[in-house]
């Protein structure tokens, strides 16, 4: 097997890996206790209180309209290390959502919370690592760094803050 081949195996694999770590931590951790979350999939879990769909619906819906911004603003090459987390993590999801992994996780909220962040953040990790991108919310801090100079890491911190605040204001804890 070539070098060029085995570098792209390595990637598809790391984000397979890393998607599937992301949406079984949101199934078995986030859903079932109520925890608030950042990126798309807190945009999902807000838009919930307004759409009856399941969250790997409203987290497709929402991860295509980042990637097709993505792919207008920041260009093919871009658009291309996201695509395939665009697609996978939706499908993945819906496979964790109909698993009963929701009720293996439950006993501590802090216990739960730790091990979501640790996995949560494992899996974004990997697909990081091998130059992908998990797309979602990663996108429009791209555009603001392209086009005002904004730092990636601000605006991310603002953007979460502000779906996590979002959240917050809908449940009313």
């Amino acid at each position: 097997m070539n070098r060029k081949l085995k570098e792209t195996l390595k990637m598809l694999l790391y984000v397979i890996v890393g998607n599937t770590l992301l949406a079984f931590s949101i199934c078995a951790f986030v859903v079932p206790n109520d925890i608030m979350l950042g990126g798309s999939s807190g945009i999902a879990l807000a838009l919930q209180n307004f759409l009856p769909l399941r969250l790997s619906v409203l987290s497709a819906a929402v991860n295509i309209l980042l990637f097709i911004l993505g792919w207008i603003f920041l260009g093919w090459k871009f658009a291309a290390t996201s695509l395939v987390s665009t697609i996978l993590y939706p499908l993945i999801l819906a496979v964790f959502e109909e698993l009963p992994v929701g009720t293996l996780f439950n006993e501590n909220i802090v216990v739960t919370a730790l091990f979501c962040g640790v996995l949560c953040g494992l899996g974004i990790g990997l697909v990081v690592r091998v130059g992908g991108s998990t797309g979602g919310m990663d996108i429009p801090p791209c555009i603001l760094q392209k086009y005002k100079g904004i730092p990636v890491g601000k605006s991310l911190m603002f953007f979460d803050g502000a779906i996590i605040l979002a959240q917050v204001l809908l449940k009313g804890t």
